[in-house]
């Protein structure tokens, strides 16, 4: 399966238990990666940091990828970033936390 589907589909996954299961959600934005890591029963690498925001109704996130210049080759340590690489972005339009 491709990177990009896979990434997409596990973050439906966590997204839309939190939207379900505010004590998962108050968790997730306490310690994301640990939460992530038990929901899906896998262990993300040590340098990988998760942080999960709660929009707003009057706010949104634009999320950029890392940025490489034309030509340059990405490093080990960075292919296993991308390829283990995290975005959650919950879309709550309500007091509650994740």
């Amino acid at each position: 399966m491709e990177i990009k589907k896979l990434r997409e589909e596990l973050e439906a996954k966590i997204v839309n238990r939190a939207l379900k299961d505010e004590k998962f959600m108050q968790q997730l934005m306490v310690t994301p990666k640990s939460c992530i890591e038990s929901e899906l029963g896998i262990s993300l690498p040590d340098s990988l940091k998760i942080t999960v925001l709660e929009e707003k109704a009057n706010e949104i996130y634009l999320v950029l990828p890392a940025f490489h210049s034309p030509g340059t080759e990405l490093s080990e340590t960075e292919l296993e970033s991308v390829a283990g690489g995290w975005t959650f972005v919950l879309e709550c339009n309500t007091a509650a936390t994740c």
